[in-house]
């Protein structure tokens, strides 16, 4: 019996416009696959390591030999994605129904200062758990952080329902045991919560 429902901050909690990744991937004429491939090789610097994330993103180019120019260009990108960067208010308020009936949670790959971006916005009281990799030293889709999440939220892992934008952070998730769904968009989040729940 699903007892909690837990939700990935970058990507579902907020949003924002367009696909950053695949604007500096055909910047640099690479393949998306490329670009994620080196990208996921090295997000564990700002995930746990306390780098930013725009020191990371410059790594990743670097690997791909993109010059000063080039990396400036890409840090411009990276500044006017961050500009539409919103919470998902729609979101917000199918988490506040699902709130009645199950525990909510927030797992997140990003630094300590998420936490201070959650009180800013004003949407703290919505979980009952946060578990942020810069914090626990863990990311997605590592099976710990999952068992940090689980014992903050009081509930088993077979429990839970974990819901991110990445296939990648959901890796695993039968083997760790809860039930992934990759968000795409709300309306498909509410169908497949409905059949789950």
């Amino acid at each position: 019996m699903i007892k909690a429902i837990a939700f990935d901050f970058g990507g579902v909690i907020e949003i924002k416009e367009g696909n950053l990744f695949q604007e500096i991937a055909s910047y640099l004429q690479i393949s998306l696959e490329d670009w994620e491939r080196v990208y996921f090789s090295l997000n564990h610097m700002f995930n746990v390591g306390g780098k930013s994330w725009d020191e990371v993103i410059a790594l990743v180019a670097k690997e791909f030999n993109a010059s000063d120019e080039q990396i400036s260009h890409i840090k411009n990108l990276v500044s006017e994605i961050k500009k539409t960067k919103k919470i998902n208010s729609e979101l917000l308020e199918i988490i506040k129904k699902l709130k009645k009936n199950y525990k909510i949670g927030l797992l997140s790959n990003n630094s300590v200062n998420l936490n201070q971006r959650i009180r800013d916005n004003n949407i703290a009281e919505i979980f009952d758990a946060v578990v942020i990799s810069g914090e626990v030293g863990f990311q997605k889709p590592q099976p710990e952080i999952f068992k940090i999440l689980s014992e903050k939220l009081g509930v088993e892992l077979n429990e839970l329902i974990f819901v991110d934008d990445t296939k990648r952070s959901l890796e695993g998730a039968e083997k760790i045991g809860y039930f992934p769904i990759l968000f795409t968009n709300n309306q498909k989040l509410e169908e497949e919560l409905a059949s789950l729940l």
